[in-house]
């Protein structure tokens, strides 16, 4: 790979030779856009180290094309210096990608990398630890700490109950434009433009309710931060500085993770048990818990399957009526 992390990514020999090279600059922004920038960037740095690894050892060692036992070796080093498996994989991953962009004989399936990859998943894999689920309870007790007479507690107020209700991803909710929140007489109809599992950017539409009570409804909190904000396009949840102004761009993904840790330890929960992705979990385990048929949180939530989603709803289902526990007579 080069620099920018995808000049691997186009050959300019063979086949390429007889396009123009205006065309073969578009093949190569083409080729970019199959995957994020940062993942690109990942790539790179993983394949440098790679690359650095196999120089150490030996002259003989040679990073691309690679043989299988090279790379079963460096996951090896990997797996005894202690990294965890997610950074192992991942590293595989840009070692797969290359080879593959290279059209060189691909090691990363190579019966031998599969087996010393799943030997390390065993020995050294672990459960992820998922942040608690900032379910309905937890988030109303939240909410009563904000004061709607300060900017930041409304603007912090729309961005946790629209982020709850719909069930969005950090990057999905901190997306959104004035112009993708259009209100109507049955509550907001959000637009998300592009997401995780959408990276193709088809979109898809998310309808909030009006909620039963006003410090928890989601509509009159965006309607409240918007006019106060005097928002008329652009971001929808943007930075307040310390004297009040309101900021022209848009918060960061990070940002979310941050307002929902500063807002949880206000209300006298431990802020490390929560992120940015507590939102959606919270909603989907709440949706559970009231007997939200599985179909309907994932089209809220935009899964694609019940697997996907079961890991989410499993905890607000341990104790409903099919919990066979209470029913054996005890």
């Amino acid at each position: 790979m080069g620099g920018d992390g995808t000049e691997v990514a186009i050959r300019r020999d063979g086949d390429y030779t007889v396009l123009p090279s205006d065309l073969v600059e578009r093949v190569a922004d083409y080729a970019r856009a199959a995957r994020a920038a940062s993942t690109w960037r990942a790539y790179e740095t993983d394949l440098r180290h790679f690359a650095a690894w196999c120089a150490e050892r030996s002259p003989h060692l040679v990073a691309l094309p690679a043989l299988p036992a090279t790379v079963a070796g460096y996951l090896t080093a990997l797996a005894d210096a202690g990294y965890k498996p997610t950074t192992i994989r991942r590293r595989l991953a840009a070692i797969s990608v290359a080879h593959q962009l290279g059209r060189h004989p691909n090691p990363a399936t190579s019966p031998e990398v599969a087996t010393v990859w799943d030997g390390i998943r065993r020995v050294h894999g672990t459960a992820v630890k998922r942040k608690n689920a900032l379910e309905t309870g937890l988030l109303t007790r939240v909410l009563a700490e904000l004061d709607d007479s300060r900017l930041a507690d409304l603007r912090d107020r729309a961005l946790l109950l629209v982020g709850f209700a719909g069930c969005l991803r950090r990057g999905e909710l901190v997306a959104l434009d004035v112009a993708d929140i259009a209100e109507t007489p049955d509550g907001v109809v959000l637009t998300i433009r592009r997401s995780k599992t959408d990276q193709e950017r088809a979109g898809a539409l998310v309808g909030l309710t009006f909620g039963s009570y006003r410090p928890t409804c989601p509509v009159r909190s965006w309607i409240a931060w918007r006019q106060a904000a005097g928002l008329t396009d652009g971001p929808a949840f943007r930075s307040i500085n310390r004297h009040g102004g309101v900021g022209a761009g848009r918060l960061h993904p990070g940002s979310v993770a941050r307002i929902v840790q500063r807002r949880a330890a206000a209300a006298g929960l431990s802020p490390d048990d929560f992120g940015g992705h507590s939102l959606r979990s919270g909603f989907a385990t709440a949706a559970a818990r009231a007997g939200v048929p599985d179909r309907a949180i994932m089209r809220q939530g935009r899964w694609r399957s019940s697997a996907s989603l079961d890991s989410y709803v499993r905890a607000g289902r341990l104790f409903d009526r099919d919990n066979p526990s209470g029913r054996v007579g005890l």
